[in-house]
This record gives C-alpha cells, sequence and structure tokens, in this order.
C-alpha cells in the first residue's frame, strides 16, 4: 500500500472517531425523572404492640387454703362458672372447737357459784398441767417443722397443720388458766362476772362469724365470660391469701396496646385512624382501628439500643376481632400527616444552593434549574408550594455530577 492510500484510510479513521464524539457529547443524557400530579403527602411510623383485653379482673382466695379445683391459663368460660375452689376442712374444725367453747364458757357461767371448792380447784390444776405439758411438747415440734419449711423440706401447709395444733393448745392452756381465775374471783368478787362471760362468748362468736363468711367463699365463681390467664397455682397446691391466683381477661373487649414516643404522642389524637398489621403464618393481614385513649403521662424505658426513652401508652380498638388471640404481637401504623391532592417530590429530586431550594426541571429537552418553596414534609418527600405545576418533569436523584443546567436529557419515567 501507498503512503498516499495510508494517509487517506488514517484521515477516514480520525473523521470517523471524531463524528462519534460529537455525536456522543451532542447525544441526550438519560436520567430517571418523575412527571408531577397531585398525590397525598403521608407520614406515618411504626411502633410494635400487643393484643390485650380492655378489661381484666384479678381474682384473690379470700383465705390461705390448699386448692381443690382451680381453671388452668386459656381456659374459656362463662359469667357464673366455678373457677377456684379451696379446702374448708380446718376452717370446719375450727369452728367446731369455737361452738364448744362457746358451750363451755356458757356451762361455767351456770355452774358458777360463790363457793370454791377444793377440789375444783385440783382438777383444774391438773388439766392446767396437761394442758400446759401439751403446749410444751407441741412448742418443741412447732419449732422443728418451722425449720423443716424454711429449709424448703415440708409445705407450707405441712408447718401450718402443725402450727395452728400449737396455737390451739396455747388457746386451751389460756382457757383452763382463765377458767381458774374465775372461780377464784368468783369466790372472792361477784361482780362482772356475767360481763366477763359475754365479753368472751362474743369475742368467739365473732371469730366463727368470719370463718363462716370464708366458708361461704371457699367457691370462686366467674364476675364475667372471658379468657382465664396468668394463674400461679394448681390442682393440690397452695392458695395465698395476699396476692392474685389468676386473672380473667374479658373476651368480648379486645384492644390493641402499644407505648410510643412522647414526642410521637404529640402527634396523635383520640378517633384517629390506625392500621394494624398481623402476621399469620407467612401472610401479613392488615386490619383497622381507632386510638381510643392516649396515655396521660410518659414512661421512661430502655430503648432495644440500652438507651432510656419516654414513651406513652397509646390504646386502640380494632374494627374486626377475627382471628385475633389476645397475647399475640402485631404491627401498629400511626399517620401523622396526611394531606390529599398536593404536588410533592422525592426528597432526593431537592438540591439546595445559596440557602433556597432547587430541582432539576426538563423543558423542551433540556435541563433547568427551578427554584421551589416547600411546605410540610414526610420522611421521604416534600409538599410543593411554588416554583412547580402539575405535568412538570424533575430528576429523581439530584445527586449527580452529569447533571448541569442546559444539558439535553432523555427521560426515563420512574415507576
Amino acid at each position: 500500500m501507498n503512503k498516499k492510500v495510508r494517509i487517506i484510510l488514517i484521515c477516514i479513521v480520525f473523521l470517523i472517531v471524531a463524528a462519534y464524539i460529537v455525536i456522543q457529547q451532542t447525544k441526550p443524557l438519560e436520567f430517571a425523572t418523575k412527571t408531577l400530579a397531585k398525590e397525598t403527602l403521608i407520614n406515618d411510623f411504626k411502633e410494635t404492640g400487643k393484643i390485650e383485653a380492655n378489661q381484666q379482673i384479678y381474682i384473690t382466695p379470700k383465705y390461705s387454703s390448699k386448692i381443690i379445683f382451680i381453671k388452668e391459663d386459656g381456659d374459656r368460660v362463662e359469667k357464673g362458672d366455678l373457677i377456684l375452689e379451696l379446702d374448708t376442712s380446718d376452717l370446719v374444725t375450727k369452728k367446731r372447737e369455737l361452738s364448744a367453747n362457746i358451750s363451755a364458757l356458757s356451762g361455767q357461767e351456770e355452774m358458777s357459784i360463790p363457793t370454791l371448792y377444793d377440789s375444783q380447784l385440783k382438777s383444774l390444776d391438773i388439766a392446767i398441767q396437761l394442758a400446759q405439758k401439751q403446749v410444751d411438747e407441741l412448742s418443741q415440734d412447732n419449732d422443728k417443722y418451722l425449720e423443716l419449711y424454711k429449709s424448703g423440706a415440708i409445705s407450707e401447709s405441712e408447718y401450718e397443720k402443725i402450727n395452728r395444733a400449737y396455737e390451739d393448745a396455747k388457746k386451751a392452756l389460756s382457757l383452763k388458766q382463765n377458767e381458774k381465775n374465775v372461780l377464784i374471783d368468783q369466790s372472792q368478787e361477784k361482780s362482772g362476772s356475767k360481763e366477763f362471760y359475754s365479753a368472751q362468748k362474743t369475742a368467739l362468736s365473732v371469730q366463727m362469724s368470719d370463718i363462716d363468711d370464708k366458708i361461704s367463699q371457699s367457691e370462686v365463681y366467674a364476675p364475667l365470660s372471658g379468657i382465664v390467664t396468668n394463674v400461679s397455682a394448681k390442682n393440690g397446691g397452695f392458695a395465698n391469701s395476699t396476692m392474685p391466683i389468676m386473672e380473667i381477661s374479658a373476651s368480648d373487649d379486645i384492644i390493641a396496646v402499644c407505648d410510643v414516643l412522647s414526642s410521637d404522642a404529640l402527634a396523635l389524637k383520640e378517633n384517629q385512624k390506625v392500621e394494624i398489621l398481623q402476621k399469620i403464618g407467612e401472610d401479613t393481614v392488615k386490619k383497622s382501628g381507632i386510638i381510643i385513649e392516649i396515655g396521660k403521662y410518659a414512661k421512661t424505658k430502655m430503648s432495644s439500643l440500652g438507651l432510656e426513652e419516654q414513651r406513652v401508652e397509646i390504646k386502640m380498638k380494632l374494627d374486626d376481632v377475627k382471628n385475633i388471640i389476645v397475647g399475640s404481637d402485631i404491627d401498629i401504623i400511626f399517620e401523622t400527616l396526611r394531606l390529599d391532592n398536593v404536588l410533592i417530590v422525592p426528597k432526593s429530586a431537592v438540591f439546595e444552593y445559596e440557602n433556597d431550594k432547587y430541582v432539576w426541571k426538563v423543558q423542551d429537552g433540556k435541563l433547568a434549574k427551578a427554584k421551589i418553596e416547600t411546605g410540610h414534609e414526610s420522611d421521604y418527600e416534600y409538599e410543593i408550594i411554588s416554583g412547580l405545576s402539575q405535568d412538570d418533569i424533575i430528576i429523581i436523584e439530584a445527586n449527580n455530577a452529569q447533571l448541569k443546567e442546559g444539558i439535553k436529557v432523555k427521560s426515563k419515567e420512574s415507576k
């Protein structure tokens, strides 16, 4: 190939390359765009909550005793159903003892005479000695069983039986000593004896009335229809009268409860709608509800990151409680802002220049900076007050070094 042909070929290649560069430089750049239309601006947040019964009744036994029957966790009950029955055998025995003591006091009152016989004193002294001996023996047993109970070797009910026997023995001893004092007193001074016996019998009668009241409440019935929860004992176990043994959650009054940040709570109102998300298998079911109560004070709680947060309790009524289980976890979406029929732009489309906000607007296939004024905002969008109109086309991602005033662009509408 001669020199002239080579020069011609080189020139042709150079022209082709130059033409390609010019074409590429004048070719419109393609960017993701959005055509503006009237939309709804929403700002919301999501919190985790639980399904709970709006009404809960705590059941506490009238007296401490062995359990004959008790409902279990998760049992459904109707109002009036038997939910707890306590053993009354110890109460019945105690009532008989008190009745016998009242009869004994009545007999002593009738048989009282002003003359004190030595035989009576001797008989009482023997009875007192025997009673004292029984008290001493039971005192040792009581101390031994107390140590066994503290060490966990025996149950509280086993210890209480010995303790009651010990207390009864002391009372029997006291009664005999009192009987002797009464006889001596009668031989010396008769005034006030009638009042004394009356007071003693009244005191015993009060104790019997208390026992009758406990026996009448040995069977506990459900005060409402619902679900039995938080049962802390079982059949054959021991019920303590100082603490609740179970609770009943109303099955026909179910609510959603969660805690929100106090700053978020200020944006919420009663009767405001919420969206409730419940996981059922692999699906997420959406339910609606309304806020029925906003807590009046904030509680300090620890976040999952170990930070202290001020949170307020929110209660919500569900529009539909089908397939809702008390105690299950849910997600709740709260709206703090909703503006219908407004122009909105993504925050990613906005950039600042000399303290003003701008977007890149596509006009006749070229880029132009458009100054805008924004109003409300959500986490991801701005409301447009001025600077843009419906059907305007803007670049979605403003943070791109290729974006320059006047360059040709090709729109790629974002969905």
